[in-house]
């Protein structure tokens, strides 16, 4: 199964027949190593930044008219609390999306390619009969054989000894 959308959607198909959902599991299978970089859009965060910036300003510019004394109007001080938050602001995102985007700070992680639903060995065949024999299967929404073999009991005591 290639999705985990597809596995989900068996798990619930054969629920809906009685079979018991803490039986069945969705693992997994083909795991591999995938690589990728956290990019950050700078121009964005800049952007975003810049407009905080700027609304913090301006609050405190307004700060200020309402409690010092100043020699500019209080339309001056607004307008440069604007100026200066606008380039704290912008500074202030640009640093922080160049900081994320360093060549270093790529993110791993393991991905599996493939889905598989297990239930346990005794409920094996039933499910396999179920999905084998679903005519309402046929939409191509259910995959037929997504039940992997379950290891049976003396296959586990073999690869334990």
């Amino acid at each position: 199964m290639s999705n985990f959308v597809d596995a989900r959607r068996t798990v619930e198909y054969l629920r809906s027949y009685g079979m018991d959902a803490r039986s069945l599991e969705i693992v997994g299978a083909g795991l591999r190593q995938a690589s990728r970089r956290t990019a950050v859009p700078v121009v964005r965060l800049t952007a975003t930044t810049a407009l905080y910036g700027a609304l913090l300003g301006v609050l405190a510019a307004v700060f200020v008219t309402l409690v010092a004394e100043t020699t500019l109007t209080g339309l001056a001080v607004v307008v440069w609390g604007f100026v200066y938050g606008v380039l704290v602001g912008a500074l202030w995102g640009m640093f922080r999306g160049l900081g994320r985007n360093r060549p270093e700070a790529v993110s791993t992680e393991i991905v599996p390619t493939r889905y598989e639903v297990r239930c346990p060995s005794d409920e094996l065949s039933v499910a396999r009969t179920l999905l084998a024999n679903a005519s309402d299967v046929d939409d191509g929404r259910i995959d037929r054989s997504v039940i992997a073999d379950a290891p049976q009991p003396e296959e586990e005591h073999r690869n334990a000894a």
